[in-house]
């Protein structure tokens, strides 16, 4: 993920607050609204790069927002941008950054920042990890630019077809290919992989792969 175009769901019952979020990160980052914890859960999707969460709101709070963002598996940074003042009962909150309302605006675009880099380092650290193993770097490789289905990458590199999808796993928890199920002229169905958007470049001794991670809408 790149911090650059990131996109942010700002999340407050305070329709007011959230157009001065929305003024603030104007020309740096793209805002979505949400007034409420369940409009919240409805409007987040995979594009998001980030939540602004108000812990405190009537019906779904954040704190319900926020759990039910991490059961659903979601690790998307959150901010929680409120007026509650921190207590031991935020110990075991998941979230990135805790700002006190009222909120200027360089605290807040800091805090947006930090869990922003964070993320991204998280991301790249995932991607050297992956591409740290000969086999996995080869997968990758006979993908770079194509389509196949593992048996395609398990004729072209030799390995057996476990070892393929154990390679495969890695890449795709890396966020550096896709799949997707399609149909053969035969009429059976099977998973093609391809790498995807935004290239990358990782340089590993005197091996040199270009990735492709997987954009998060695609996923």
């Amino acid at each position: 993920m790149s911090t650059e175009n990131a996109t942010i769901l700002a999340v407050d019952d305070e329709r007011e607050l959230v157009e001065i979020y929305r003024t603030w990160f104007d020309g740096t980052y793209a805002v979505r609204a949400a007034y409420g914890g369940r409009e919240a859960l409805s409007a987040f999707d995979e594009s998001i790069d980030l939540v602004l969460l108000d812990r405190r709101m009537p019906g779904t709070s954040g704190d319900d927002v926020l759990d039910a963002l991490r059961e659903d598996g979601h690790d998307v940074p959150v901010v929680m941008v409120t007026a509650v003042e921190p207590d031991e009962g935020i110990i075991e909150l998941p979230f990135d950054e805790y700002v006190i309302k009222p909120v200027d605006r360089t605290k807040l675009l800091e805090a947006v920042d930090r869990a922003l880099t964070r993320a991204e380092d998280d991301t790249a650290s995932d991607v050297l990890d992956a591409l740290g193993d000969e086999k996995t770097r080869r997968c990758c490789r006979v993908l770079n630019g194509d389509e196949k289905s593992a048996r395609e990458i398990a004729d072209v590199t030799g390995y057996s077809l476990p070892t393929v999808y154990r390679r495969l796993n890695t890449l795709r928890q890396a966020g550096l290919i896709d799949s997707r199920t399609t149909i053969d002229p035969g009429g059976d169905h099977y998973e093609a992989f391809t790498t995807i958007t935004e290239r990358i470049t990782v340089e590993l001794g005197e091996f040199t792969v270009q990735c492709e991670p997987v954009s998060k809408q695609e996923i």
